[in-house]
């Protein structure tokens, strides 16, 4: 199986890895960016060092965290939001106002 298939499977029973997964791509994404723009600025700086996969770990697992357990913690009984149409607000919680 590829992992489009998986990621589709895993989304029917937890709808949050969508999310998970795109912010962990932007991160990475975002990572690679600075450490280019860093080199462009900095010729004698290297491309991929110690330094920069540390801190890309750090911040991916900082964000799986978020994802798994901040998130969680705050959508439930913090925030209610119902970001994902489902799941997250009970019947009668936020009353809708209607125009």
């Amino acid at each position: 199986m590829n992992i489009i298939e998986e990621l589709i499977k895993i989304k029917s029973t937890n709808p949050e890895i969508i999310p998970l997964v795109y912010d962990v791509i932007r991160t990475v994404t975002v990572q690679f960016i600075v450490q280019f723009l860093f080199y462009i600025n900095n010729p004698g700086m290297s491309v991929i060092n110690y330094m920069f996969i540390q801190t890309t770990l750090f911040l991916v697992i900082g964000v799986i965290v978020f994802w798994l357990i901040s998130y969680k913690l705050l959508s439930n009984y913090v925030f209610p939001l119902n970001i994902f149409g489902q799941g997250h607000i009970k019947e009668g919680n936020i009353k809708e106002e209607k125009y």
